[in-house]
């Protein structure tokens, strides 16, 4: 069961509580304050701040700077599912959690592009989704 509303307050959540998934989450709690609870709780966190992203390249620059992608990651759809999806790649804690925060600007802009890259996003956390190495997209709304 989903209860995001632990994910709003930015409370303790525990073992199992959010699957693997991509999720809108109304009134999110500070991206920060996510962090922070989610490290108390053993989770790699990252932010994806999409200020700066009005178009494809630049959704693709920030996943590259803040989810600190290799030298090597290529800025485009097939390299980010690559890297998403890499164990030797991705942290080794069990849990790990991006917050994608100040999209709405790209969203406006290239609304395909950010359907595209919202999908990308879901399906690599269904790619965990059964694993023991979870990864949890939230998107503050």
């Amino acid at each position: 069961m989903k209860r995001w509303h632990e994910v709003r307050n930015a409370t303790p959540w525990t073992s199992g509580l959010l699957p693997g998934d991509l999720a809108d989450v109304p009134h999110a709690a500070p991206a920060a304050r996510m962090a922070e609870s989610a490290a108390v709780h053993g989770w790699w966190s990252a932010r994806l701040d999409l200020a700066g992203a009005a178009d494809k390249a630049g959704f693709l620059a920030a996943c590259g700077r803040d989810l600190a992608l290799p030298d090597y990651y290529g800025a485009n759809w097939d390299a980010l599912w690559d890297c998403l999806t890499d164990e030797t790649l991705l942290p080794p804690q069990r849990r790990r959690l991006i917050v994608v925060d100040r999209w709405r600007r790209f969203a406006e802009r290239d609304p395909g592009d950010w359907s595209a890259g919202r999908n990308l996003l879901r399906e690599a956390a269904g790619h965990w989704s059964g694993t023991t190495a979870a990864l949890v997209v939230l998107i503050r709304i």
